[in-house]
């Protein structure tokens, strides 16, 4: 008898508006192409991720010219200028085939190879917990959360703190995992954080 091996999709918001950017995020280069790209990319060649659901708001025909050779799904969130929580709940309410942990990301914080690696081999290890990564003790992102807490985030809002509220009331099983760069704790908020955050992209992840 073989025992089923845990199921782990993703969610990337990219519905954000991008108010102290002052341009779209998701199309900011990342070393060769746009972010929203790099990110479904990494996300999409990891063999433990399927499916990717990439969450969008008014950006629908740039995203979906970007990433129109990607097995990604692509869901609009009309409601995204209510804030990043109408997006998660949008992307998990687009999830099928059954139960299934998540592993949420945001298009402003950069993913590589050797972030996902450990985050994901620490998830196998342990599917029942919540996994981040942390970076010199500080915990990061993104997070996984497991296929029986993940329904909870088809119904996070806005006023209820959102994914911070579901992290808080299974605080108990949130665990980290130590990883060596510091894309774990990098946003991309503004331009001075883009700025900084460039000569990374000569380095590689």
């Amino acid at each position: 008898m073989t025992t089923q091996q845990p199921r782990l999709s993703a969610i990337l918001l990219a519905a954000g508006q991008s108010t102290r950017m002052g341009q779209p995020k998701a199309l900011l280069s990342w070393g060769s192409v746009p972010l929203v790209r790099h990110q479904v990319d990494l996300l999409g060649a990891h063999p433990a991720i399927d499916p990717v659901i990439v969450v969008v708001g008014d950006l629908l025909d740039e995203v979906q010219a970007l990433l129109h050779d990607t097995p990604a799904r692509i869901v609009v969130n009309p409601l995204f200028r209510d804030g990043r929580a109408t997006s998660l709940a949008a992307g998990a309410r687009a999830l099928q085939g059954g139960p299934t942990s998540v592993l949420v990301a945001s298009v402003d914080q950069p993913l590589a190879a050797n972030l996902l690696d450990p985050l994901v081999t620490a998830w196998r290890s342990d599917p029942g917990a919540l996994w981040r990564p942390s970076y010199q003790g500080r915990g990061g992102h993104p997070l996984i959360v497991p296929a029986d807490v993940a329904p909870e985030l088809a119904h996070v809002t806005e006023a209820a703190r959102g994914l911070r509220a579901v992290v808080t009331r299974h605080r108990h099983r949130l665990r980290a995992v130590p990883v060596d760069t510091q894309l774990a704790v990098l946003n991309l908020n503004t331009p001075a954080d883009y700025a900084a955050a460039s000569p990374k992209l000569s380095a590689g992840p």
